[in-house]
């Protein structure tokens, strides 16, 4: 038979249709008689099922061009999804497979005439489109065409289909200019268009119901429906909602300040002032008592879906999609970094309104903190610290009621946490308390002068009153934590840099190379992509933990302290082990892993490592019942920190409170007679409390809410000419009772400017001291 006789003129065309393509059943039906049709399914072929089917569809006949319509984005078209096979600037050059398919596909093309047209295309940009034609016609010798519709702009779709049937007819999208795509997620498009007939900006959710099951299909429409109830100041408003080729578009109010999200990572280092938190926190709040009221959980809260004016309105949006997109979105969750997932929800435990509280507390954690109240690259180190871990502490800037607030809102125990109506009734008060002497909203005069708003970090090292020695660091840092040891010094920094500095002749501080020591601190280049989160300092050893567990150790290899399995000493961080904590001695370790086992490895000759005997062990894991002993003098008290020295202990409760115990042969216990078996409260000078405590080998240190450091215990003199770096210029001299030695304050000038101090850390090391201070801009209304 001849087919093209059969066919006539028009039988020279191929057209190739996947079922998830953009009005495939309209392009279908009104194709024109006698052009060969091949249809697949996207979910299940692959590139050789395609192939296959054209096969079986041509019997080896040519033809002049041909048709695709398949389903694309902004960026590629999506051939199949087994094997996950797209067409993009990329897959040409980097995929064998895809280019096989399309070599195939032009060899059932004549030469020298023959064209590809691709129709239907949401590719954005005119340069993206040009350079896919270019990449394609060098790889097929085939003229290409990419058209947004089923016409093409030279009408090149009269050769597929009936162009009275499908010339582009009034849709309802008509009388809306689309601008720039706002936002993606699992399940569709965020889009920025402006109406025409109203002359204003509005986003149109684009949801492709074509993936879902009837049922979430159905789930979409009726969510539609709930929006449209939601009507309140401070969440995005909802327009209306409609169905185009399969495609759920809502159209919602556009927020023209961005995200939250976008502008806390804007500032930087600049903490936000407290009375811009809770003025913002209370429209949040207020947004939240609303949906609550009408029984509707958020189930998605986060910075990305809080949504800003310029005036920095909250607008409080995205509460839809989690509920449209239930199965399919919530394993997505899990899968990811769910960093504002409450613990009933880690424990798959049920969970109501509360939920949305904690991750509100999230939220305002962030706000004050400018960082995620848990962080963890991996899903179970991450349940692991939002189910177990406390978070650290809020900057001391902020206020009491503050800092309350965001305690109360991250208590683990759903039942504790306050709901909406309580924080509307609250925060008021709050906003009030704080006018006379707190933070100030922004102004455009604080914003040009943001150098003035960084907080940063300062390190000293305190010898005597009269020498207080600034630690030369990088200027724009905040320190997170600072380890200290008798050779050497190790700072983790807010950005997750780390600094060394000191004796460096066993590697300890981790770059590379031995020397006999560095004055200068300078950043562990090898560590920079680690995500370190904790830090410690042994004798000659520093230890270093990611935020996924993973431990390094650096330095000398003594008694087998690295924990490699040798005492070889190394100069750069080696893996280890996963863990969630660590802790150092002079030449051993401790670390507690995610299942809740203790292991310990080093120096073991005075049964540090809580094996039983007196050996001295390289990895080894710690039987519990020989390890842990209730300290029951501490019971009924609530201690939130523990230090310990050489021969005394040391605790802070909750109320500030410090309490000692131990052997007090130097007054270190700040009182001259006590009962070693017994603790003893501290009396502090004043009315200070305390809020950071440390044991030296022969005294205790306090730092105290009032920026002051307390001393109590023995200070000893040395012979200055036989002083090394790391030695003491303490005077002989007993102080049994608790002693202010050294108190920050700023002068009237900086008080004026509004310029704060906080004492951030203090360690102490042999007979002197290291202190952490962090500083801050608070201006009076």
């Amino acid at each position: 038979m001849d087919y093209n006789l059969y066919y006539g003129v028009k039988s020279n065309r191929l057209l190739i249709v996947s079922n998830r393509a953009p009005e495939f059943t309209t392009a279908v039906k009104n194709t024109l008689p006698g052009v060969f049709v091949v249809r697949y399914n996207y979910d299940t072929s692959s590139l050789d099922d395609i192939i296959s089917k054209i096969d079986d569809k041509m019997q080896h006949r040519k033809v002049k061009s041909i048709a695709i319509l398949m389903h694309s984005d902004e960026t590629q078209f999506y051939i199949c999804s087994t094997n996950e096979k797209v067409l993009n600037g990329d897959s040409l050059i980097d995929d064998p497979d895809i280019n096989y398919f399309l070599k195939s596909l032009s060899d059932y093309c004549h030469r020298g005439s023959s064209r590809l047209d691709f129709f239907n295309s949401r590719l954005a940009s005119n340069c993206v489109k040009y350079q896919l034609c270019l990449a394609l016609r060098q790889l097929t010798q085939c003229d290409v065409g990419i058209w947004p519709d089923l016409m093409g702009e030279e009408y090149n779709g009269e050769l597929y289909f009936n162009s009275s049937d499908i010339r582009p007819t009034k849709t309802a999208l008509d009388g809306y200019q689309r601008i720039r795509t706002v936002g993606k997620g699992a399940f569709g498009v965020a889009t920025l268009y402006r109406n025409t007939n109203k002359n204003n900006l509005v986003v149109i959710k684009q949801i492709n119901m074509l993936d879902m099951t009837a049922q979430e299909r159905q789930l979409a429409l009726n969510e539609a429906k709930v929006l449209s109830l939601l009507n309140h100041p401070y969440i995005i408003s909802y327009y209306g909602s409609f169905e185009m080729d399969g495609v759920l578009m809502i159209e919602m109010e556009y927020a023209d300040g961005g995200t939250l999200a976008e502008y806390l990572i804007g500032r930087n280092t600049n903490l936000l002032p407290e009375r811009q938190i809770l003025e913002m926190f209370l429209q949040m709040s207020e947004a939240i008592q609303c949906i609550h009221q009408r029984n509707i959980l958020h189930r998605d809260l986060k910075t990305t879906n809080v949504f800003l004016t310029k005036q920095r309105k909250v607008k409080l949006g995205d509460f839809g999609i989690s509920k449209i997109m239930t199965t399919k979105l919530q394993a997505l969750t899990v899968v990811g970094t769910p960093y504002y997932i409450s613990p009933e929800m880690c424990e798959g435990k049920q969970y109501d309104q509360k939920s949305d509280i904690w991750a509100l507390g999230c939220i305002l954690y962030e706000m004050t903190s400018l960082q995620r109240t848990f962080d963890a690259s991996n899903l179970p180190a991450l349940i692991h610290f939002i189910t177990k871990e406390n978070f650290t502490p809020i900057p001391l800037c902020y206020s009491l009621n503050l800092k309350k607030l965001v305690n109360d809102l991250l208590q683990k125990d759903p039942l504790r946490r306050p709901d909406a109506n309580y924080l509307v009734e609250i925060l008021p008060d709050f906003i009030d308390f704080i006018t006379d002497s707190n933070w100030i909203q922004e102004s455009s005069e604080l914003e040009l002068s943001n150098e003035d708003l960084l907080n940063r970090s300062v390190v000293y090292q305190f010898s005597s009153p009269t020498n207080l020695t600034p630690v030369q660091l990088p200027f724009r840092i905040q320190i997170v934590q600072l380890a200290v040891s008798q050779t050497h010094f190790v700072a983790l920094t807010s950005d997750y840099s780390i600094f060394t500095w000191g004796e460096d002749k066993h590697g300890q501080l981790g770059h590379g190379e031995e020397t006999p020591w560095k004055n200068d601190p300078q950043c562990v280049v090898s560590l920079l992509d680690k995500h370190i989160t904790q830090v410690g300092a042994g004798q000659h050893f520093s230890v270093f933990v990611s935020s996924t567990g993973l431990v390094m150790t650096t330095g000398d290899g003594k008694y087998g302290a690295l924990g490699h399995g040798d005492w070889n000493s190394v100069s750069r961080p080696k893996l280890i082990v996963d863990v969630v904590k660590i802790s150092c001695g002079n030449y051993h370790l401790a670390v507690l892993t995610n299942e809740g086992q203790l292991y310990t490895w080093g120096r073991g000759n005075y049964g540090q490592l809580g094996l039983g005997n007196l050996q001295d062990w390289q990895f080894k894991e710690v039987p519990f019942e020989s390890l842990f002993t209730k300290i029951k003098f501490l019971e009924g008290l609530q201690v939130i920190y523990v230090c310990f020295g050489e021969c005394h202990g040391a605790a802070i409760t909750t109320q500030g409170h410090a309490v000692i115990w131990g052997s007090n042969i130097y007054s270190q216990r700040g009182k001259l007679h006590v009962s070693q078996n017994k603790p003893n409260l501290l009396q502090l000078p004043g009315y200070s409390k305390a809020q950071i405590i440390d044991c030296g080998p022969t005294y205790t240190l306090i730092g105290t809410d009032d920026n002051a450091v307390v001393f109590c215990g023995t200070r000893f003199s040395m012979d200055t000419k036989a002083l090394t770096q790391m030695t003491s210029m303490f005077t002989s001299e007993v102080i049994a009772r608790p002693k202010v030695i050294l108190g920050l304050y700023a002068t009237d000038e900086q008080i004026d400017k509004g310029q704060l101090l906080v004492l951030n850390s203090l360690q102490a090391v042999g007979h002197s001291l290291m202190i952490t201070v962090d500083t801050f801009l608070r201006i009076n209304s």
